[in-house]
């Protein structure tokens, strides 16, 4: 297999572009809060830095005993997740709850995922 050889400026538009069309195709969920809570589920029942943001800001939203970083919560999530959370916040507002996108039964799988971890967190600071 031949392999190509770029440029630094043909890799960076490249680059470029690939993430214009990650910010693409995230805009139509963006728009769909239960599509924007479902991916951030997705990601926060697993064991990653991105699943770990997901979570604190899903469990911030589910309740008012604990509060997100959002500096930490944007900085760890890739484009699709990030376009995610800011797509499920500008859909919550008042009288607009995480339980409407989310079954307890989902936010209890991240609880039983995260929870120690930020109530450690939390009790540290």
């Amino acid at each position: 297999m031949k392999t190509q050889t770029l440029t630094r400026e043909q890799f960076i538009e490249q680059f470029t572009a690939r993430q214009e069309q990650e910010r693409a195709n995230a805009a139509a969920m963006r728009k769909d809060p239960q599509a924007c809570a479902t991916a951030l589920w997705q990601i926060a029942r697993g064991d990653t830095g991105g699943g770990r943001a997901a979570s604190a800001l899903l469990l911030s939203l589910w309740n008012n005993h604990f509060a997100a970083n959002m500096r930490d919560v944007m900085g760890n999530l890739d484009i699709k997740h990030t376009e995610a959370a800011l797509g499920l916040l500008e859909h919550m507002g008042g009288g607009c709850w995480l339980e409407r996108y989310l079954t307890d039964e989902q936010i209890m799988q991240v609880i039983n995922q995260w929870g120690e971890f930020h109530e450690i967190r939390r009790e540290r600071t």
